[in-house]
């Protein structure tokens, strides 16, 4: 018995004269990387789209900038602990303006963010 053999044929064609076609492009149009990166922050940057996600992250940006002043308040530090923390923070404001001025369409989301982290301070004060 002869095997049947169902695997699909492809043939190929190579034009017997150079330089009668152009090369057909079977890449996608490939993007930057500048490209890459901002869609990548705006990714990280954004809401999440399911509800209990969403409630996680607010309640987490309210509830651990709370827990950190309030320890900031009531545990006894040393003044270079506080002095690394301020600088920590002015680095983290630097990136934050950084950012606000690389992407303006995460301009309301990124503000809102801040917005929580600072309520959250104020409520561990």
């Amino acid at each position: 018995m002869a095997e049947v053999d169902n695997q699909q044929k492809i043939t190929v064609e190579i034009p017997s004269v150079r330089g009668n076609f152009a090369p057909l492009s079977t890449t996608p149009q490939q993007t930057s990387r500048l490209d890459l990166f901002r869609r990548g922050w705006v990714d990280a940057i954004a809401l999440p789209d399911n509800l209990p996600d969403l409630a996680f992250h607010l309640a987490a940006h309210i509830t651990i900038p709370a827990l950190f002043s309030s320890c900031w308040v009531s545990l006894p530090m040393p003044s270079f602990l506080r002095l690394l923390v301020l600088g920590v923070l002015a680095v983290a404001g630097a990136v934050l303006c950084y950012l606000r001025d690389l992407l303006p369409e995460v301009d309301k989301v990124l503000l809102f963010r801040v917005g929580l982290v600072a309520l959250g301070v104020l409520l561990g004060l």
